[in-house]
Order: C-alpha cells, then structure tokens, then sequence
C-alpha cells in the first residue's frame, strides 16, 4: 500500500489493518502515532487515528466501532494511554491490550457494581528486601495532584507506576455546542503555563475550517509570543534543576529573569503570559513599536544573564555528576512511545513542528533542530540551553521588523467543518482537532504533549535511586493539567 494514495486527504476511512501497516518502528512506512480519539454521533462510536507519515504529513484516518477492536499496543506502544482513555469514555473494547485498566476513572464497577480498589491497578513487585514507597496524590507544595506507586530495593528504584487524571477538568466536555469564536479562553485553561501555545492551536483549527488567512503582522506577533512563552518555560525550568541539587544561585537568577520577562510582556501587551491575546483571524491587541522596542530591550538583557549564570551552573563539578547519567530514556523507548519536545530531542530524534510541519510564519524560517543523544538530565538541561538561545535570536529578528498592516480578520460566524492544528509549545507538539457545525463546536479533541510524554518518565525512573526522582521529573516538567483536559 502506498501511503501517499491512501493518506491523502483528511479523514479518509481506512481499515485497522491498514493503519497497522502505516505505523509503528520498524514498519515500511514509519508512521507516529500522534493521537487516538473516539467520537459519539447518533450512538455510535468512531474511532480517530491521527498520524504524522513520513513525506506526507499528518493525516487523518477514522473507523466505526461496530465491536471489539484490535489493539494497537503491540505495533505502537504510544497507543496504550490513548486506547485506555477511549475506554474510558466510550466503553470500547481493545483486544491484546496488555493492561486495559482505568486510566481516568481509577477505578471499574464489578460485575455486581462494587468498584474496584485503585490499588488493584498497581504492580506488586515481589522479594526480598522489595518495598513500596507510595508518594502523593498531595504533594507538599503548590502542585497539582499525581500519585506515584516506587517499588525499590534499598535506594535504587526498580519501578514506578503513575496515576494521574484526579482533577479531570472535562474541556473537551465543555467546548461542546461553545460558539468557536468564544471558546479561547476555555482552550487557554487546559494548561496555564502554555496558555498562548494552547491559544494559537485552537485559533489555527478555527481558521482552517473558515478558510480565513490570517495577516501577516498577527502570525508575526503570534511568533514572538510563542518563542517568549518558550524562553519563560525552559529558563524557568533550568532554575529549577539547579535548585534540585540544591545549586541556589542559578535557580535564584532564574527566578529573577523569568519574573522580568513576565513584567516585559505584561508592559509590552498587557498580559504576563499572553492570555487574552490570540483569537481566531488574529490578535486582540498588538504590540506598538514602542512596546517592541521594551521587549527587545528585556529580551536581550535577559538572555545576557540567562546564557552566562547557565553555563556557569553546566560546567559546575557537582552539578555535572548530578545531571549526568541521571534518568537515562534510551531512544529505542522514545521512539516505541513516541515522545514529543525537548524529551524527543535530547533522546537525538530530530522532531519539531516548527520545522516539520510549520505554521503561521514558521513557514518562511529555515533553522536547525537541536539535538543531544544521551537521553539524561544533562541532555535535557542542555537542550533547554539551546533553545533558548534560538528563540532569542527569532524574537528580535521579528520584533526589530514588524510587519505593517491589520492584526485581524474576520471570520464567517456559521463556519462548518472539520479543522486540525500542530503547534510547537514549550513541552513539544500539540494538536487541536475539531469539528464545527454553523458556528459551533460539536466535537474538540485536545492531544497535549504532556499526554504524550508522561508514559516515558517510568523508564527513565527505573534503575536511579529515589532521591532523583524529583530532579528527574523535573527535567520532564510534565503538566498534570495538559493531562486533566
């Protein structure tokens, strides 16, 4: 089968075989798996499979569940979490699903409708001197909830099984029969510390489905609030790696720089972290030159102290013999999960949709994907350096030359049909899916990267002592938000 006759357009219907045939390493064809979702019209079920082809792009393939399904686990492990959600919420049955548990709910009814212990969805690994350690779901901090389940033998950590999903927000509930132009805010919400990169995936879904060209000064804007949220994101989290082992001074000077850029953009255009800004067509507001000018000023000033307190904190001794070797995930596993951003690319796959598949004025950019290949802490944290440095250098190319002209178009109030969106956020690719009909949303599917790459941080536990995991994770900075969608 040749893909390119067969993923060809958007929502073509395919059979599971084929879509066997189109995903999973080692296949002919190479596919991602991107995204598995279910849909309920007229009480029935149809299953959605997005994937991105190799020199075809992302595509689209649906299938009516008309009884059990076969399983896609076994040819792409990255299917695991997204079969068990829409069992979850649909009640479809995967046949040769390894591990067909709960994974919103945390617990099943019996057949005689007691429900099931969550504890009986843990692994219990046996013998000698073999505990567990059983960590949240309340943490002692100001984060959300996640309970993880240690099974170690002294310090050394032999398993780790997640439970997230306890504040399950139902947005994608929520959009539903929302007026497309109204549900910005709602989009923002999935996950507040990328709340822009959320927004432009949602605006640029909207306008595909109302064929409406956004101007070219809004898609400039866009870029610069994209690469900014990015700069917050990664310098925040480098931070917080150095107070992780307990290096105080960077994560200090951190905090400090990600604060001045927040009051930047707060002066700029009026918003801390952008919200409120995109909207389908465009922008609300936009930056003046004056604004543009304040924003290069602390954009340089930024990365000045950003560039010089990080690569003194990298090429400290005993911040090298923490971050080194510490949570290796091997490629091969990144590769079977499909793991997307700066976890991807510290692992060496050379995956970012800006490049990819760009958008908006991504597509009049030519640069290099970063890459780092030894899957570790330090991988992560130099990853974050470098593209720090990249976004820097793209936010004042473009707010040096702003273009002239509208930052909105307008849109046709009773637009249908089906839209689909990739953006680049700080985590790595997410993607909006939707369909509209006269104005309305009637379905939204949200693929966070979060989702993506939380099944990947259990490998990458396994085999480090337990005082890691917190630096570790970290270097993941999973949103238990993007997940509780």
């Amino acid at each position: 089968m040749n893909p390119r006759t067969r993923a060809d357009q958007l929502g073509s219907e395919i059979t599971l075989d084929e879509t066997r045939q189109l995903i999973g390493t080692g296949k002919p064809f190479g596919g991602r798996l991107v995204s598995i979702f279910g849909d309920l019209l007229d009480g029935r079920v149809t299953l959605h499979y997005l994937l991105d082809l190799p020199d075809v792009g992302y595509r689209e393939f649906q299938y009516l569940v008309t009884g059990p399904v076969r399983s896609m686990v076994a040819i792409s492990p990255a299917a695991s979490w997204h079969e068990r959600e829409v069992h979850d919420q649909y009640g479809v049955e995967f046949t040769g699903h390894p591990a067909l548990q709960p994974l919103l709910r945390h617990s099943r009814a019996e057949d005689d409708g007691a429900p099931t212990r969550g504890d009986s969805q843990f692994l219990k690994v046996q013998g000698e001197g073999v505990c567990e350690v059983p960590v949240g779901p309340v943490h002692a901090g100001v984060i959300e909830p996640g309970h993880f389940r240690f099974s170690v033998v002294g310090d050394t950590v032999l398993h780790l099984q997640l439970q997230l999903f306890y504040t399950h927000k139902g947005t994608e509930k929520l959009l539903e029969s929302t007026v497309a132009t109204d549900a910005v805010p709602l989009a923002e919400s999935v996950s507040g510390d990328n709340c822009f990169a959320h927004a432009v995936a949602y605006c640029q879904a909207v306008e595909e489905v109302s064929q409406v060209a956004v101007p070219a000064k809004a898609n400039a804007i866009r870029l610069v609030g994209l690469e900014t949220e990015r700069l917050l994101a990664h310098i925040g989290d480098f931070g917080a790696l150095c107070g992780d082992v307990g290096f105080s001074v960077p994560a200090a000077y951190c905090a400090r720089i990600k604060e001045d850029l927040l009051q930047a953009s707060a002066r700029s255009i009026g918003t801390r972290y952008w919200r409120g800004v995109a909207c389908p067509g465009g922008l609300r507001q936009e930056i003046t030159s004056a604004g543009a000018t304040e924003l290069q000023e602390s954009i340089r000033a930024a990365a000045q102290d950003f560039f010089g307190i990080a690569e003194q904190a990298l090429n400290t001794p005993s911040v090298e013999d923490r971050f080194e070797g510490a949570g290796v995930l091997a490629r091969i596993a990144a590769t079977d999960l499909a793991v997307v951003g700066p976890v991807a690319r510290a692992c060496g796959i050379a995956l970012d949709v800006r490049r990819d598949h760009p958008y908006g004025t991504y597509k009049d950019l030519n640069f290099d994907v970063p890459t780092w290949h030894s899957g570790d802490v330090m991988a992560r944290a130099r990853i974050r350096f470098e593209e720090v440095r990249a976004s820097v250098r793209l936010i004042l190319d473009y707010l040096e030359a702003l273009p002239e002209g509208p930052i909105r178009s307008p849109l046709s109030g009773a637009a249908s049909g089906r839209g689909f969106s990739a953006v680049e956020s700080p985590r790595g690719e997410l993607v909006y899916w939707l369909e509209l009909e006269g104005g309305r949303i009637r379905r939204c599917h949200v693929r966070s990267p979060s989702f993506q790459n939380w099944p990947a941080l259990p490998l990458a536990i396994a085999g480090n002592i337990i005082a890691d995991f917190p630096l570790i994770n970290k270097s993941f900075n999973l949103s238990y938000s993007g997940c509780d969608r």
